[in-house]
């Protein structure tokens, strides 16, 4: 049994069904999108410069197609119970994005959610996109636009997490939940986490396995 104050949450393919801004990428920009996201995986260019190029390719996309994307941004079925949970809890749930804020103000507000956020800002303005990274560090080994590390005080935290963006901080966590190609970057390094397929499977984890804050 373990002691836990504080859970730090991926949004993109971890909160929600699918990655968001890829698929924002997928159905708006040019094919050629995919090419910088390549550089990016094998660790040719940041995160950063990703999503510089990617934004960049965006153009002539309208208010409504903006809100009927963000709109089909559907989360994990267990969420909202997972959110429930800690929170009778009094657990601290922060959500750790490299994504874009913007798409996670509108579900948190779709879903009347009130959850701490740190991501990339994302400005639309007559059809077009900028990026700004409030959030960025210098320092970030990764050179991510959202250096997750730095938001993280505690010595002892949970991180729950899918992706490329996640590779860095979930060597720190003292409990890891990991998906997809987090859970295989994990299983190739030896780095101890916990598989999980959805929100599901991590509430029955915490409710059997972990005290949270003594309860």
């Amino acid at each position: 049994m373990k002691i836990l104050e504080s859970i730090y949450c991926d949004f993109d393919g971890t909160i929600t069904k699918k990655d968001s801004v890829n698929g924002f990428f997928e159905m708006y920009a040019p094919k050629n999108w995919m090419d910088s996201e390549k550089l990016w995986i094998e660790g040719k260019i940041s995160s950063k410069e990703n999503a510089i190029i990617q934004v960049g390719l965006l153009n002539n996309i309208s208010q409504k197609q903006l809100d009927d994307y963000i709109n089909s941004i559907e989360i994990d079925d267990y969420f909202l119970e997972f959110v429930e949970y800690v929170k009778s809890k009094d657990i601290k749930l922060t959500i750790l994005s490299d994504g874009f804020d913007m798409f996670i103000q509108n579900v948190l507000k779709r879903h009347n959610l009130v959850i701490p956020y740190y991501a990339n800002k994302l400005i639309y303005q007559n059809g077009k996109f900028n990026i700004e990274f409030p959030y960025y560090n210098k320092n970030c080994d990764k050179k991510a636009g959202m250096c997750k590390c730095s938001k993280v005080k505690e010595k002892s935290f949970c991180y729950i997490g899918d992706g490329t963006s996640d590779l860095c901080i979930a060597q720190k966590a003292n409990i890891l939940f990991a998906s997809k190609n987090l859970h295989n970057y994990c299983e190739k390094k030896n780095i101890k986490h916990i598989h999980f397929k959805s929100f599901c499977d991590i509430l029955k984890l915490l409710d059997k396995e972990i005290i949270i804050n003594g309860k």
